[in-house]
């Protein structure tokens, strides 16, 4: 486990494991804002690296609580005028989401107070982004426990006991 600050969560997850995912991303947050992301040797909006990944075969599933921000649906609904980018990319929204993970390829883990957001994963500067800190792991092992609870939320095993789910936009389990 290697323990990431602030803009080394940017440097070393986002732009060296993120961005090289080959198979999956799970991202579990509580905010999507739109975010930017160096991606070889330019920054891009986090809905590009999803289509730039999604066309090398990375498939996506997105919890978060809040609806994204204008800026990201708005960049997103752009890039998908065929809908090539939603039909790689899920998205769940649960009110009671506030875990942050980012899982890639069922191997690589960030853990820890990140949102998808700029200010979080992203390429802002040392004085614009958030106080951070993340838990990178590494290996199938390590990184499985985290990839359960996911999949646990993800297909409703906590709907049926929830105390929000008056609010829930979409039970997972229905």
């Amino acid at each position: 486990m290697k323990t990431l600050w602030d803009r080394d969560i940017f440097e070393n997850f986002t732009v060296n494991h993120l961005c090289g995912a080959e198979r999956f991303i799970w991202i579990a947050t509580a905010n999507i804002k739109m975010t930017l992301v160096r991606y070889k040797s330019r920054f891009v909006s986090f809905p590009d690296i999803m289509a730039i990944l999604i066309n090398k075969g990375v498939s996506f599933r997105i919890i978060h609580s809040d609806i994204p921000s204008r800026p990201f649906r708005d960049r997103y609904e752009r890039i998908d005028t065929k809908g090539k980018l939603s039909a790689g990319v899920e998205f769940l929204q649960c009110p009671r989401m506030h875990a942050k993970l980012f899982i890639v390829d069922g191997s690589t883990l960030l853990v820890g107070s990140a949102n998808l957001t700029g200010a979080g994963i992203g390429a802002k500067s040392s004085k614009k982004r958030n106080f951070e800190v993340g838990f990178l792991l590494e290996g199938e092992e390590e990184v499985k426990p985290f990839v359960n609870y996911f999949d646990f939320i993800w297909m409703g095993g906590q709907c049926a006991d929830c105390g929000h789910r008056s609010v829930c936009p979409e039970p997972a389990d229905t």
